[in-house]
């Protein structure tokens, strides 16, 4: 009888070997991008929840909040971008400034004409800060709002799409006062 030579392997367990190789690099994938995404989301949250502190001190010490255009200008891009001259100037009053370049937009609306909270002397006795990107570069724009309701509760809505605050589902009341993504529009995946 002849002994079989068990040195090698066959061509169907080479195969097998390198589908499950495909598959745990599929999940792998899209479980890193996906983790890349809530990392840099956490650069929105960190730097509405800092805008907000320094509008609430920017209110105490002038009685009213500071509006500020979206910095830093243009298209949101899933590449970071500097904070330059004109970005820091529009901030510069405000008194805040993000540490290094930033992949999202920032921008402050307290105008009047916008908001449902009482107009102040020179602006809205409410603000909205809002954060817009494009992580993935797919063209869909994400949202991330911090609302800081006027005495009776109003708000003003985000100035890029007028986004009222999001409900939380499980008490159903508006949710304010902290960092929160918007629900995204179709073909958004990177809030």
């Amino acid at each position: 009888m002849r002994r079989r030579n068990d040195q090698g392997f066959t061509l169907i367990e080479l195969m097998i070997t390198v589908a499950i190789i495909g598959i745990l690099a599929a999940t792998a994938i899209t479980g890193y991008q996906q983790y890349q995404f809530r990392s840099k989301r956490t650069e929105a949250v960190t730097n509405l929840a800092a805008i907000s502190r320094a509008e609430i001190a920017y209110f105490g010490e002038n009685g009213v909040f500071y509006g500020t255009a979206p910095m830093p200008a243009g298209l949101p891009a899933p590449t970071r971008r500097v904070w330059d001259a004109l970005s820091a100037a529009e901030y510069a009053q405000l008194g805040w400034q993000p540490e290094g370049a930033v992949f999202y937009s920032f921008d402050v609306n307290d105008d009047p004409a916008d908001c449902a909270c009482p107009a102040g002397p020179v602006g809205a006795t409410c603000f909205t800060a809002s954060a817009t990107g494009d992580l993935d570069g797919d063209g869909s724009i994400a949202e991330i709002a911090y609302f800081h309701p006027g005495a009776g509760g109003n708000w003003c809505p985000t100035a890029m799409g007028a986004n009222p605050p999001p409900v939380n589902p499980q008490t159903g009341s508006e949710i304010l006062h902290a960092p929160t993504s918007i629900p995204p529009g179709p073909g958004s995946d990177d809030y």
